[in-house]
C-alpha cells in the first residue's frame, strides 16, 4: 500500500523566500510614478487573455463548469475595476505626459491574491481527494479570474486616463 508523503515545511517556505523579494521590488517600483502609455495599455491584458483562451481551448472544460467560470469572471472583473480605480493617474505638468502610480491598497490586493493561491494549492494537495476538489477546475478558474482581473483593470485605467487627458486639455 503506497503512502503519500506529507509536504514538508520547506515546500511552502521556499516559494515564499523566492516570491517575497520579487514582490518587494515589484511593489516598490509600482509606488513610484511611471509613464502610462495609452497606446500600449492593451498589450498585457491581451496577452493574458490569449494565453487563457489557448489553455482553455487546448483542454476544453465540461459545460457543467461554466457557472464556476462565470463566478471567476465576475470576481476578476470586480477586482480589476477596483484595482484600476486605485491606480493614481495624472498628467505630469512639466512634461505633459500621463503618469500612473499604484496605491498601498494594491499591495494588500496582491498579497491577498498570493495568499489565496498558496492556500488553495495547499488545500488541494492535502484535502483535494477528501473534499472532491478538482485541481483542473480551480486552475482554469484562476486563469479566467486573472484574464478578467488584468483586462478590466486595463480598461478602467484606459477610460480614466482618456478622461484625465481630456480634462487637462480642456483646462489648458
Amino acid at each position: 500500500m503506497p503512502t503519500h508523503a506529507q509536504p514538508s515545511a520547506l515546500s511552502y517556505l521556499l516559494p515564499l523566500l523566492i516570491i517575497l523579494p520579487l514582490l518587494y521590488f515589484r511593489l516598490r517600483k509600482m509606488m513610484r510614478p511611471q509613464p502610462l502609455k495609452l497606446n500600449r495599455l492593451w498589450i498585457r491584458p491581451a496577452g493574458i487573455l490569449f494565453a487563457g483562451i489557448a489553455v482553455l481551448v487546448g483542454a476544453p472544460p465540461p459545460v457543467a463548469d461554466l457557472p464556476w467560470f462565470a463566478v471567476a469572471a465576475l470576481a476578476g472583473a470586480a477586482g480589476g475595476w477596483q484595482w484600476g480605480r486605485l491606480m493614481a493617474i495624472h498628467v505630469d505638468p512639466e512634461h505633459g505626459t500621463l503618469m500612473a502610480r499604484g496605491s498601498q491598497a494594491v499591495l494588500v490586493v496582491i498579497v491577498l491574491l498570493l495568499a489565496v493561491r498558496v492556500g488553495l494549492r495547499a488545500l488541494v494537495k492535502l484535502e483535494g481527494a477528501a473534499w472532491h476538489l478538482d485541481a483542473v477546475l480551480i486552475t482554469d478558474g484562476l486563469i479566467v479570474f486573472s484574464a478578467f482581473l488584468f483586462g478590466v483593470r486595463g480598461l478602467e485605467m484606459y477610460l480614466r486616463a482618456r478622461r484625465v487627458l481630456a480634462e487637462t486639455s480642456a483646462a489648458a
